[in-house]
């Protein structure tokens, strides 16, 4: 039976391993100020580390990352240059100067933070696992692989995802929602 591990039950998750969502890893690493839950999984980062626990992504998690830190540096240039989607499209900012600089900080941060502090998880999914993945769900697509990926390697998933209640795998995380 998958157990839900709240923030303050960390120390019960000794010697686990850790693969951290996404959405994790963007309230760490790059927060805007928006949301309550960046010093909450800041917190969880920080005690995960002191206990020694190994931490892991994977290259669906980094792509995502990356490509919603690009969205979100889009989005802020946008609101403060006062400029519509239709007279910059988002391509056009990723090619601009503006915009391959963002890319640059980005890079920066996931190489840093991210590829030099966690473990690098893998697997090579099957056909089968792909058809099984392409039913209609509450759950998106990248969500089922990370499922696979946890189930298989046995980690315990850290995320703020409301996706993964009542999923079949150990779960780290703030969010109320997940416990229910």
């Amino acid at each position: 039976m998958a157990k839900c591990y709240k923030s303050g039950e960390i120390q019960y998750l000794i010697n686990r391993l850790i693969f951290f969502d996404a959405n994790v890893l963007m309230y760490i690493f790059w927060p805007t100020g928006l949301h309550k839950w960046e010093s909450d999984y800041s917190s969880i980062f920080n005690k995960l580390l002191k206990q020694k626990n190994k931490m892991f992504v994977d290259f669906i998690v980094i792509s995502e990352v990356i490509n919603r830190s690009i969205k979100t540096e889009y989005e802020k240039y946008l609101q403060e240059k006062n400029i519509s989607r239709n007279d910059m499209r988002f391509k056009n900012f990723r090619d601009s100067k503006d915009g391959q600089e963002a890319l640059s900080d980005i890079y920066l941060v996931v190489s840093k933070n991210i590829v030099n502090k966690f473990n690098i998880a893998g697997k090579a999914f099957s056909k089968s696992d792909i058809e099984s993945f392409i039913q209609a769900d509450h759950l998106d697509f990248s969500d089922k692989g990370i499922i696979a990926l946890c189930k298989e390697e046995g980690f315990v998933l850290l995320t703020n995802d409301r996706d993964f209640t009542d999923i079949d795998i150990d779960i780290l995380t703030s969010n109320p929602v997940l416990f229910r």
